[in-house]
C-alpha cells in the first residue's frame, strides 16, 4: 500500500534522496530532459494529469517476459570493441533491464514521496513529478531510447577496457554507494545494511524483467563506479585548462591586406568601428542576416507596430516609413510577396530597428536613394539577431581567438587597436577595450573534466569500435511498459502518450 507523505521535513527529505538518485555519469540513461528528443514533445504532461492512479491497473503477478522472436539470433554479434563482443541478445536484455530500473526507479519516489505529493501542474516546482515526467518523456521514444542504452554498452566497455589497461580497481563502498543512492537509501539509519537487503530482491526483480544474468546487472553497477573513478583522471589529463585572461575585443577581417590598412586607417582618423567593419569585413557574423526577417505575415511581423497593414500593403521593392514600437523605430524593406494557403498576404521582409524617429527617416530616406539595405542594418540596426554583431565579440579568452592573435596578445600587454595580422580566416585588426584576470570557479572546471572525458571515449570508439551488424536498430524491445513495474503506473495517467510496442 502507498501511503501519502506529509510534512514538510519529510519532503525536504525526499527531495535530497531524488537529488541523488540520478547517475551523472557515463553510463547514465534517465537525465534526458530535452522533450524535443522524446514523443512528449507535442504531448507534455496535461494541465490536469492525475498523476499515480489510486485503483490499481490490471498487470500480471508474476511478470512474463515476452518471449523472443525464433526469427531472432541472439547470438549474433552486433558491434566489437577491442576484445569484446557485443551480441544482440545482450542488447535487448540490456534495453529491458533500463527500462525496468527507471521505471523502478519511478515506483521508487512514488512510495517515497506518496501519491498527494505528485504533481504536474507546476513544472520545476515539483522534484518529484519533473523526474517521474523526465522518466516517462524518455521511455517514450522507444527507439531513442534503444540508441541511447547501444552507446552506453559501447562506452562501457571503452571504461572497462581502460581500467584495466591501468591496473586500477573499484572500491567496493563504491558500488555499495552506487546501490544505495538506486534504492534511495542515503538517509536510512543503515545504509548498507538496508542496501545489502533490497538488492537481492531487485536482483530477482531485475533478472525476471530483462532476463539479463545478476552478475551482468551487478557489473552495470561495476562500470559505473569506474566511469567515476577514471573520469578525474582522463579528464584532468585532457581537459584544457580554462583562460585565465580575457580581452573585450572588436574584430575586423578584411578581404586583402590593401583593404586591412584602409580599414585601419578609417579607425585611426575617428571613424566608428561598427561602420568600419560593416564596410570591410568578410567575417559573416558582422553583417548577421543583413537585416533579413524572411516571411512575415500580419500574426508574425514584430508586435506592437501601429499599422502592420502599411507592411504588407507595399509594394515589393519599397522601403517603408518608420513606425514605433516598445523595441524603437522599425524600417522595412519589402521583397517579394504571396499569399499563404488560406489566402493570407505574406511579404518577404526586411528590417532595420533604431532608437530615435530622425535616425530611423534618415536611414529610410538613403535607403530610397539606393544604399544598400543590409550594410544599414549591419551598420545601424539595432536588432543582433538579424544585424549581426558589427565586429563587436565582447569578451573572449585567448582559445576562442585564432592561435596567431593569442601568441601576439601573450607578447603585448597594452590595450589598443593592432594589425593587420595574417591569419586563416583573411588580414586581421584587432581593437582590445579591456583585458582582465580571471579565476575559474569549480564548475568550469568540473564541465571541463566532463567535456575531456566523454571526448575520450568518442575518440577511443573511433579508434576501436567495429560495428559488425544494424540488426539491434530493427530489435530494439518497448517492454516491459509501465504499469507491468507498478500497478499505479500507467502512460495515461500521467498525461503521456502510450509507446507503441514494435514487433522485435
Amino acid at each position: 500500500m502507498i501511503r501519502p507523505l506529509r510534512g514538510l521535513i519529510y519532503l525536504a527529505a525526499a527531495a535530497l534522496l531524488l537529488s541523488g538518485c540520478g547517475v551523472s555519469v557515463t553510463p547514465e540513461v534517465i537525465q534526458d530532459l530535452r522533450s524535443e528528443l522524446t514523443l512528449t514533445a507535442r504531448a507534455r504532461p496535461s494541465a490536469t494529469p492525475s498523476g499515480p492512479t489510486r485503483t490499481p491497473t490490471a498487470t500480471s503477478t508474476p511478470y512474463i517476459r515476452p518471449t523472443d522472436a525464433e526469427a531472432l539470433d541472439l547470438d549474433q554479434p552486433i558491434a566489437r570493441i577491442g576484445d569484446q563482443t557485443l551480441t544482440l541478445g545482450q542488447f535487448r536484455a540490456r534495453v529491458r533491464y533500463e527500462r525496468f530500473a527507471a521505471l523502478d526507479e519511478a515506483r521508487r519516489i512514488v512510495e517515497i514521496v506518496g501519491l498527494e505529493a505528485i504533481n504536474f501542474t507546476a513544472a520545476g516546482e515539483n522534484l518529484a513529478a519533473d523526474r517521474i515526467a523526465a522518466i516517462f518523456n524518455t521511455l517514450a521514444n522507444s527507439r531513442a531510447f534503444g540508441y541511447q542504452i547501444y552507446d552506453v554498452m559501447l562506452r562501457e566497455a571503452v571504461i572497462r577496457a581502460e581500467f584495466k589497461a591501468r591496473n586500477l580497481s573499484v572500491p567496493q563502498e563504491d558500488i555499495d554507494g552506487y546501490w544505495i543512492r538506486r534504492f534511495n537509501l542515503q538517509l536510512a539509519p543503515d545504509p548498507r545494511a538496508a542496501m545489502a537487503e533490497e538488492l537481492p530482491r531487485y536482483l530477482e526483480q531485475a533478472v525476471r524483467y530483462s532476463g539479463m544474468r545478476e552478475q551482468d546487472i551487478l557489473a552495470v553497477a561495476e562500470s559505473f563506479a569506474m566511469a567515476t573513478i577514471l573520469q578525474p583522471i582522463i579528464g584532468r589529463e585532457r581537459a584544457a585548462q580554462p583562460a585565465a585572461l580575457s580581452f573585450r575585443v572588436k574584430r575586423l577581417i578584411a578581404a586583402s591586406e590593401a583593404e586591412a590598412q584602409a580599414a585601419k586607417a578609417a579607425l585611426e582618423a575617428g571613424e566608428p568601428f561598427r561602420a568600419v567593419a560593416c564596410r570591410f569585413s568578410i567575417d559573416p557574423a558582422v553583417r548577421g542576416q543583413g537585416g533579413a526577417l524572411g516571411w512575415r505575415s500580419r500574426a508574425t511581423l514584430p508586435r506592437g507596430l501601429p499599422d502592420p497593414n502599411a507592411i504588407l500593403s507595399a509594394e515589393s521593392g519599397s522601403i517603408t516609413a518608420p513606425q514605433q514600437s516598445p523595441l524603437g523605430w522599425h524600417t522595412f524593406k519589402v521583397g517579394a510577396k504571396r499569399r499563404d494557403a488560406d489566402g493570407e498576404q505574406l511579404a518577404d521582409l526586411a528590417m532595420i530597428v533604431v532608437a530615435s524617429a530622425t535616425l530611423a527617416e534618415e536611414i529610410a530616406a538613403r535607403a530610397r536613394q539606393g544604399e544598400d539595405f543590409a550594410a544599414l542594418a549591419c551598420q545601424y540596426s539595432l536588432d543582433s539577431a538579424t544585424a549581426g554583431n558589427g565586429g563587436d565579440y565582447g569578451w573572449q579568452d585567448v582559445t576562442a581567438l585564432p592561435p596567431e592573435w593569442a601568441r601576439f596578445l601573450a607578447a603585448n600587454t597594452e590595450n589598443g587597436l593592432y594589425g593587420p595580422l595574417r591569419t586563416a580566416a583573411g588580414h586581421e585588426l584587432l581593437l582590445v577595450e579591456e583585458r582582465r584576470f580571471s579565476v575559474p570557479n569549480p564548475q568550469e572546471l568540473e564541465r571541463a573534466v566532463e567535456a575531456a572525458f566523454s571526448a575520450w571515449q568518442a575518440q577511443r570508439l573511433a579508434v576501436d569500435l567495429t560495428p559488425l551488424s544494424d540488426a539491434w536498430q530493427a530489435a530494439i524491445p518497448t517492454d516491459p511498459l509501465p504499469r507491468q513495474v507498478a500497478p499505479f503506473l500507467s502512460e495515461e495517467a500521467f498525461g503521456l502518450p502510450t509507446p507503441q510496442t514494435s514487433a522485435p
